[in-house]
């Protein structure tokens, strides 16, 4: 059919995931501004009361029960059939799901906020600023959660230019408030309040931008409808348990290093983990668009051009991810230093170790956000629940045995061992021989990355000699001209060895917009899938 033909073709698809990653810098600039902001603010251990507050309501987001991931999947499906009434139906059952479940979080941490403070031994002088933070934050995830429902409706459309563009609206607001509220002295809470005002000024926004980009379809309540409500908890329910293992990631090691380490070592892992969460999501950001496009040819039961938009993006995600995180790992302590400033040592190897474990998760991102669009979560479930719990359980011996660098080690070898079991779980579905395909497209590149590592490090090492003793300015331009003798490296390697080649150039010009693509060299033309 034209609507499903349209979601899934291979210039949809890219010019999505071109608006992704600007939607993910503009992300990434609100983070590199905000952390040495809030830091200096703040200070170390309010920060560190600030990210454990970020810690304790992260895990809100398991009370979703995956419907926001369901969402998108099954509006794709419904606007690929152009039954509206449906998409309609999806998007109301989901504002009220929403309402009840923001309502019940704000009971229990109104009841339990002592319990909880007291387990993660956080002084009482700290308890009223945590619990007015909590409250807000609770705030935060409502209000977040029926702007989310609305953009939805933009990704499964494809319409990734609409969602990201006030994306980026909203950060520049939510970046002025804050720092409004910082200057002004109300501290942690007033973080929390000025992404509160600023979410809710961007609702507007994105309900007019969701009933511009799908004509026809009607935001009005046509009464509950328990089939669909049961469709949509039974898919997310079972993705819930890869959310989990998400949010434990992401959240448990700060707690855990709270409890027993105290908010300033919270701090610090905050700074390392933070923008290699953020990375992370760059690769997997500009693929996103896999989960309707791969919803709209499951629909259409074009099985070859799953298998192909897997191989591609699987390979595109190794090219891009490998150099991104050598980089923080080669460079973290400059990277730190320019940042946050010296002597942060346990952000540094924060960094590092989580580059490695984020890699193999980018890795097998594309084959997750498959099996997704396809409606098979079952699988990514049942690997990522071994990883959560193996993530929880190496922390923890570890911390109590070795301190700071146990929490990222335990992250490390759980992201490795989980990436890895859902391939082996997964990948035959839709490969063939997916770990003789792995070890190919791992090879040239990982043989590519080594000159270029040595070119990035020589560069560098040229502007310490030349600016000796010199300002951070000279210390940024250095690392800024070993960043670029790094990718420039790394470029003429990939074309040398083979791992990108004409083939591939070829695919980009037929899917990228006419503008962008007079900037490319030469390569073949002939139209490719996904």
């Amino acid at each position: 059919m034209a609507t499903a033909e349209h979601l899934s073709s291979s210039r949809v698809v890219v010019r999505s995931g071109l608006f992704n990653i600007a939607g993910f810098l503009a992300s990434a600039v609100y983070m590199v501004m905000l952390v040495p902001m809030a830091k200096g603010f703040l200070g170390n251990e309010q920060y560190g009361l600030w990210t454990a507050v970020l810690a304790i309501t992260g895990y809100i987001g398991l009370a979703d029960l995956g419907l926001s991931t369901s969402f998108v999947t099954y509006l794709a499906r419904f606007v690929a059939q152009g039954d509206l009434r449906s998409a309609n139906r999806v998007i109301t059952h989901g504002l009220l799901f929403y309402l009840l479940v923001s309502a019940v979080m704000l009971l229990i941490s109104v009841a339990g906020y002592s319990w909880i403070f007291r387990f993660l031994h956080i002084q009482e002088a700290d308890w009223s600023t945590a619990r007015t933070a909590l409250y807000l934050a609770v705030a935060v995830f409502a209000v977040t959660s029926v702007a989310g429902v609305y953009g939805s409706v933009l990704a499964a459309v494809q319409r990734m230019d609409a969602f990201n563009l006030q994306f980026v609206g909203l950060l520049m607001v939510k970046f002025a408030f804050t720092y409004g509220a910082l200057k002004a002295g109300y501290g942690v809470g007033g973080l929390f309040v000025a992404d509160l005002t600023a979410t809710l000024l961007s609702i507007p926004a994105v309900v007019y931008l969701t009933l511009r980009s799908v004509p026809g379809l009607k935001l009005s309540w046509n009464g509950f409808d328990g089939v669909l409500m049961k469709s949509l908890l039974k898919f997310g329910l079972r993705l819930q348990v890869s959310r989990a293992a998400d949010i434990v990631q992401m959240n448990f090691d700060k707690l855990l290093l709270t409890r027993f380490q105290g908010l300033a070592a919270t701090a610090m892992y905050d700074f390392g983990s933070r923008p290699i969460n953020r990375l992370r999501t760059l690769p997997v950001t500009a693929i996103s668009s896999l989960i309707p496009a791969v919803s709209a040819l499951d629909a259409d039961d074009n099985a070859a051009r799953i298998r192909a938009a897997v191989v591609r993006s699987t390979r595109y995600l190794v090219l891009i991810a490998l150099p991104l995180f050598t980089l923080c790992i080669v460079f973290a302590e400059r990277l730190m230093t320019l940042w946050v400033g010296p002597g942060n040592t346990q952000a540094v190897l924060t960094m590092q170790g989580l580059s490695a474990g984020s890699f193999i998760a980018v890795t097998m991102s594309a084959l997750s956000l498959v099996s997704l669009g396809k409606g098979e979560p079952q699988f990514q479930m049942r690997t990522t629940l071994v990883q959560a719990v193996l993530n929880m359980a190496l922390s923890t011996i570890l911390v109590l045995r070795f301190g700071f660098i146990g929490a990222v080690a335990g992250t490390t070898i759980s992201m490795v061992v989980g990436g890895m079991l859902f391939y082996g779980v997964y990948a035959r579905r839709v490969m063939d021989a997916p770990f003789a395909f792995l070890a190919t497209i791992l090879g040239r590149p990982v043989i590519a990355v080594v000159p270029a590592i040595i070119a990035g490090l020589l560069v560098v090492y040229l502007g310490d000699v030349v600016g000796a003793g010199g300002s951070a300015i000279a210390a940024l331009a250095a690392l800024a001209c070993g960043a670029a003798a790094f990718v420039a490296a790394y470029a003429v390697a990939l074309r040398f060895t083979g791992a990108l080649t004409a083939d591939d150039l070829g695919f980009l010009k037929n899917s990228l917009p006419e503008r962008v693509v007079r900037w490319l060299p030469a390569g073949n033309n002939n139209r490719m899938s996904p």
